[in-house]
């Protein structure tokens, strides 16, 4: 059984390599002009410095760690004045 199951698994795979294969011969020109103007697009893109991404990630973070330390302050203060009211 394991021996049928290898072998048809090996046929799945090469069919579906012969499909993605025919695929790519068939539109060929398509996916080179959308590669090409993939390179044309990345060219375009005002990259950002070192200096702009390290900013720009302490800002994510520290705000990050203010949310979370407000969060977690404002789940305390609710749970504890929730377990007032219903006690």
């Amino acid at each position: 059984m394991e021996i049928i199951v290898n072998n048809l698994g090996k046929i799945v795979l090469g069919i579906v390599v012969a499909v993605v294969l025919a695929l790519v011969i068939v539109n060929w020109k398509k996916i080179k002009q959308f590669v090409l103007e993939v390179k044309a697009e990345l060219g375009k893109v005002a990259w950002s410095t070192r200096q702009e991404l390290l900013s720009s990630t302490l800002v994510v973070i520290v705000v990050t760690v203010i949310l979370g330390v407000f969060i977690g302050v404002l789940d305390i203060f609710l749970s504890k004045l929730l377990s007032l009211l219903f006690k």
